[in-house]
């Protein structure tokens, strides 16, 4: 019986084990290209050497730094903000997600099937109306209207995942409503927030267009900086720059999946 069973099992399908690999290798050997050009002496040359000059340049380049804290202090700010509305935006539809009307349905998911550039446009036309001041304030208004949309939807799929008899007891208890979301429902969908978090924060830390429509002339966002940066030459510091993101990106991953328990919260949701 064991060889029986043993010989029924299913074998890897070497095309699709082939496919995967091929596009493993197509996603990451730019990346790894990038990489290795951060330690090239001349990074248009493989055979001009090793050097740690670019990344020891990149870190007394104030050029560089200021707009990377403006991009960091924007992404928590507008992730935050569009954590707040789309958390609260789905705790108040949830109930009633199957019964809305295509045309709400479609509203909602607008901002993401909107090109970025009518986003971004119209977000500045809005600013002008209203003579608001362009600059930190209107990007961090600016990202969090499009990033609410993708929160919505990641915390009414974690509310489809709740039990209702838990805040149902809770009712039965005498506990208030806002009591019941703080005690009960918070707690139980925390890593659908914090998904959404990380969501939103690299949708606003590498936000190009929107930020080109309505950062003003007062702020610089890295991803403006590094393209103005790219219309004059290639620069290096750029490339020691990437890797120092690629790194802390990687770090933070590994730190996540390092346990089994982080592991099932970040993927499961599950303590």
């Amino acid at each position: 019986m064991m060889e029986n069973t043993r010989s029924k099992a299913p074998r890897p399908n070497r095309l699709v084990t082939t496919i995967f690999y091929l596009v493993i290798l197509f996603l990451y050997v730019p990346l790894i290209y990038l990489i290795f050009q951060t330690f090239l002496v001349n990074p248009n040359s493989w055979a001009s050497g090793f050097t740690l000059k670019w990344l020891l340049r990149l870190f007394h380049d104030p050029n560089l730094w200021e707009p990377l804290l403006n991009s960091l202090q924007i992404a928590i700010c507008s992730a935050t903000l569009s954590v707040a509305l789309g958390t609260m935006g789905a705790v108040g539809l949830a109930r009633f997600v199957s019964a809305l009307p295509p045309i709400l349905q479609t509203l909602i998911m607008l901002p993401i099937l909107l090109p970025e550039v009518i986003t971004g446009l119209s977000l500045l036309l809005f600013f002008l109306l209203i003579k608001l001041p362009l600059g930190m304030t209107t990007i961090v208004i600016a990202h969090a209207s499009f990033s609410a949309s993708f929160v919505y939807f990641i915390m009414v799929e974690q509310l489809r995942k709740l039990d209702p008899q838990m805040q149902e007891a809770a009712q039965d208890l005498g506990a208030k409503p806002s009591e019941i979301f703080w005690q009960v429902t918070l707690p139980n969908i925390l890593p659908g927030v914090m998904g959404g978090w990380l969501l939103a924060f690299t949708l606003s830390f590498d936000d190009f267009l929107i930020s080109f429509f309505t950062s003003g002339s007062g702020v610089t966002t890295l991803p403006l900086k590094i393209y103005s940066l790219m219309r004059i030459g290639l620069s290096p510091e750029i490339n020691g720059l990437a890797f120092v993101m690629i790194l802390l990106s990687t770090s933070l991953v590994v730190v996540l999946l390092s346990s089994e328990k982080s592991r099932k919260w970040v993927l499961r949701g599950k303590g």
